[in-house]
């Protein structure tokens, strides 16, 4: 029987913000001890807040957008009377939900309305107001000469340049930052067809195939890897632009995944628990859940998972060997 071994990379806990909450040492310093050690940049049409209505039964809040021609596009959400909004001024809204007040940026109101309005989004099955399209993504923290995490060695700056880079390019639009938590996990397949030869797996092979799920690859090869299937599945836009946050041109640096064997690498983002799609111009269908394969059979399979970003950062040195 021939097992394939696969190595899966999937996002926990992610969690959403504006650039400028980086600029908030509480904010950076959840990032830091909760190890959120990938940041995927977004934008989307900025979205404003218009007015609330109190009716007799329900309530009304009134949000929108500018289209092209900056006209406002509106989004009326009718939601209980517990939730009521006392005023909105520089993206913090007061309100009182359920007899308790309490102040929220817009990130949190607009989760909130999309959870209290099931009536909207039961008739906008693809609301793209909503939707993120995926421009950057990058490493949060630097490494050491070793290509060990430092944490003293943030990316915080570089990501809110870019920020600011993509505002100036657009006044309808806002940036949004994912900060995502990784984890890994190993899996085992078999596939038996009727006309195969099989044998009948001994101790001594399933021994074997224990020992080596049960590899791994350090802390910073496992961001890396990440990264590199994040970057290869999205192809965002200004990574092409900011060749300087790839990793090492040097193939060395992930000589751990090299030596491993896992046939099959699998990259997953899940942003249902943010209440957002993602898409990019090379993933067109916005999605709560990308996930994608990549083949590691031969150490050219595990090469070419890092092409695109070698590609890009050898550019101007292509006839240095790999």
């Amino acid at each position: 029987m021939d097992w394939n071994l696969g190595l899966t990379f999937y996002s926990i806990n992610p969690i959403i913000f504006e650039p400028s909450q980086l600029e908030d040492p509480r904010a950076r310093k959840q990032i830091q001890d909760e190890k959120y050690h990938i940041y995927v940049v977004c934008k989307r049409k900025k979205i404003f807040f218009e007015s609330y209505t109190l009716h007799s039964n329900y309530s009304v809040t009134q949000l929108y957008f500018l289209d092209e021609k900056h006209d406002k596009v509106f989004l009326e959400f009718r939601h209980p009377k517990d939730l009521i909004v006392h005023s909105w001024k520089d993206g913090i809204y007061k309100i009182t939900f359920y007899g308790r007040e309490g102040e929220l940026d817009d990130l949190k109101f607009q989760a909130l309305l999309r959870n209290v309005d099931k009536e909207f989004l039961e008739g906008h099955t693809n609301p793209e107001f909503w939707d993120l399209e995926v421009v950057y993504i990058g490493q949060a923290f630097g490494r050491t000469e070793t290509k060990t995490i430092d944490y003293r060695l943030s990316n915080h700056e570089k990501v809110q340049k870019i920020a600011l880079d993509i505002v100036k390019s657009g006044t309808i639009e806002e940036v949004i930052i994912i900060g995502l938590k990784i984890a890994t996990n190993d899996f085992g397949t078999s596939f038996v067809s009727l006309d195969s030869n099989f044998k009948r797996p001994t101790v001594e092979s399933l021994t074997e195939l224990v020992k080596k799920a049960q590899q791994r690859i350090s802390e910073g090869q496992e961001v890396t890897v990440y990264e590199a299937s994040l970057i290869k599945y999205f192809k965002p836009d200004l990574n092409t632009e900011y060749k300087e946050t790839f990793p090492s041109k040097d193939f060395s640096s992930y000589e751990e995944l090299m030596e491993t064997d896992f046939d099959i690498s699998t990259m997953s983002i899940d942003t249902e628990p943010l209440g957002v799609k993602l898409y990019s111009k090379a993933v067109s269908e916005a999605k709560f859940l990308h996930h994608h394969f990549y083949p590691l059979k031969t150490k050219s399979d595990k090469r070419s998972l890092f092409e695109f970003l070698y590609d890009l950062s050898n550019e101007t040195d292509e006839s240095k060997p790999l």
